[in-house]
């Protein structure tokens, strides 16, 4: 539709999916995809100009960006166009900083960098997420933290108006959790705050299920805040998640980092008796989950789960990734059911639940 300049429909579909709150089967909102398809050909001709960290002599990559520009003076009171030309800008900054070090990074790539978050901010700026009921909005703000020179003082209270703002979709949760890791803007200590502080906002919809949601991320990328983790809180909160929402990604998800956690905690905490309570209650959960509500396998998950859902620094093929998750999953699944198989019982995995057959 961008590429034929269908921006009328475009900006209906926008706006219509970002008020119903429509996602996919995996969380992801449609207007997200909806508004990176729009903008995509341009940051992609952007990132392809500055392969090396500057544009090539002979790249105009800028007429795409004026293009782009242009479509606020055609649609000036449209926030689905702001929201496109916005993330435009803010993808284009990533481009010109590059994933190197605040150390490492040239002045030039910096001030540019800089100069698209600041454009992007400006175009939002007119646009307030809860005047206009819009996650898409809210979102496109949190987007814009890394721009600040003190994101900590804003992340929490931007991702608190999202999750208000479309509280039944667990991503913005994640989200925020891997935003408060010390990698990132944050400490241990606020992470498990935030936790509980969206978990009792959110109680009536999700029960305990937000202290999970908040720690599934950050666990699995530094999993060294499994000491900082309240353990029966957080299975309570894994409980509670699947039984108001009770599909197999959810399920999938949850049983794949319990068994990730598990491994960790049995290899980290397991030996001195520093949090020796860590190992079994993960074991535990993750054999509920297994046993009570895990009824396929989705491999492509269980293979994000062992390098961190939000890690990109480890870049994997979707093949190998599938079939390493196949491998662990498979692995895994059969671990609550081990003795059995051995004496030589069969299991089997049915949507009415599992079945184990003696020989």
């Amino acid at each position: 539709m961008a590429r034929q300049e269908r921006w009328e429909e475009l900006e209906d579909l926008i706006r219509t999916h970002d008020q119903n709150r429509a996602s996919t089967a995996t969380g992801t909102p449609l207007a997200e995809l909806m508004l990176f398809g729009a903008r995509a050909d341009v940051v992609r001709a952007a990132e392809h100009a500055l392969l090396h960290g500057r544009p090539a002599e002979d790249a105009d990559f800028f007429s795409g960006i004026e293009a782009m520009e242009y479509l606020l003076e055609d649609y000036p009171d449209s926030y689905p166009m702001a929201l496109v030309v916005a993330h435009m800008h803010i993808d284009v900054g990533w481009a010109w900083r590059g994933a190197a070090s605040k150390e490492d990074i040239r002045e030039l790539n910096r001030e540019a960098f800089h100069a698209h978050f600041d454009r992007a901010s400006d175009i939002l700026s007119r646009y307030c997420p809860k005047q206009h009921h819009s996650p898409a909005l809210s979102a496109a703000r949190c987007a814009l933290l890394p721009g600040e020179h003190q994101p900590l003082n804003t992340l929490c209270s931007e991702f608190e108006s999202l999750i208000a703002l479309d509280p039944l979709n667990p991503r913005h949760m994640r989200a925020l959790g891997n935003y408060l890791l010390p990698r990132w803007y944050g400490d241990f200590d606020q992470l498990d705050l935030q936790a509980r502080r969206i978990a009792a906002q959110t109680y009536d919809i999700w029960g305990a299920g937000a202290y999970a949601w908040v720690w599934f991320d950050a666990l699995l990328v530094d999993p060294t805040g499994l000491e900082m983790l309240e353990i029966e809180y957080f299975i309570d909160g894994v409980t509670d998640a699947l039984q108001r929402r009770g599909d197999q990604h959810s399920a999938n998800l949850m049983a794949a980092q319990l068994y990730r956690s598990w491994q960790h905690a049995r290899a980290q905490y397991g030996v001195d008796g520093l949090r020796e309570d860590l190992p079994p209650a993960l074991r535990q959960a993750f054999e509920m989950v297994v046993r009570k509500h895990l009824r396929e396998i989705h491999p492509l998950i269980w293979g994000h789960a062992e390098i961190g859902f939000e890690n990109t620094a480890r870049v994997i093929s979707k093949e190998r990734l599938s079939a390493k998750g196949k491998d662990v999953a498979l692995q895994a699944v059969a671990m609550p059911f081990m003795s059995g198989l051995q004496a030589g019982q069969t299991v089997y995995f049915t949507p009415e639940g599992i079945t184990q057959v003696n020989p």
